[in-house]
């Protein structure tokens, strides 16, 4: 697999991890398994949507923190400023509360408490990038052996991924270079914002995430299928 200027990408390389200070990953799908209905979520927001008069169609393409920040700017273009806040801050409680609800039996993925252990032996500093809200990852990820030098939700960030700002920041707050960082999630959105910020990137393809060209919008430099491929690739930094 080479992108589209034929050099060879990162599955083709020594080691993903040589030269890199500082790991990042997506939660939900990436580091932990949650039952979080996604499809719900998006459903409330369209209805969301629909109750302060925008059609769910002008919508339905959007991902769900996009939905809200078009119903938010569609309610300021009218000058219903005290309308706007209150849809935002609606949004924002409903999405809260199906996350809490969908989380309370989330387990680690496979393989992820042993890979933050070799990145933590080979003195790699770890964050976590998630859209999630910030008591939905302390709640999944309580008594799981995840753990992250910097957490960076949706609540601490103006633009959430795949905005780079949500990597850049957590970048800065580790002293730590966009080149010298990796950036792996299950999501295209999280291949994106890594692109975008100027990281390494992978894909973690899934099980459920098939077929084999889910990621080929955003091309990741490495896309793999289990945890256990980057563990072996950090365990070879040793040698």
């Amino acid at each position: 697999m080479t992108p589209a200027d034929g050099m060879p990408i990162m599955s083709q390389m020594t080691n993903p991890f040589e030269g890199i200070r500082a790991a990042l990953f997506d939660l939900d799908g990436t580091l932990v398994e949650t039952n979080i209905d996604f499809g719900l979520m998006k459903r409330e927001m369209l209805a969301l949507g629909e109750k302060h008069g925008i059609p769910a169609c002008e919508m339905q393409g959007l991902d769900i923190l996009s939905i809200v920040d078009f119903i938010v700017a569609r309610l300021m273009e009218s000058s219903r400023v005290d309308e706007a806040e209150q849809a935002k801050q609606e949004a924002f409680e409903k999405l809260e509360q199906i996350e809490l609800a969908h989380c309370r039996d989330a387990r680690p993925v496979s393989g992820a408490v042993a890979l933050l252990d070799a990145l933590r032996e080979a003195r790699i500093k770890i964050a976590i990038i998630t859209r999630s809200c910030t008591s939905a990852v302390r709640l999944s990820t309580a008594g799981s052996g995840i753990s992250w030098d910097v957490l960076l939700t949706r609540d601490d960030v103006s633009s959430a991924k795949p905005h780079p700002e949500h990597l850049l920041r957590a970048l800065d707050m580790l002293g730590v270079r966009p080149e010298e960082a990796i950036m792996v999630g299950d999501h295209w959105m999280d291949v994106q914002g890594g692109k975008s910020a100027g990281t390494r990137t992978v894909g973690f393809l899934s099980a459920a995430a098939d077929p084999d060209d889910f990621f080929d919008r955003v091309k990741p430099d490495l896309v793999i299928r289990s945890l256990g491929e980057l563990i072996e690739h950090v365990e070879r930094l040793k040698k």
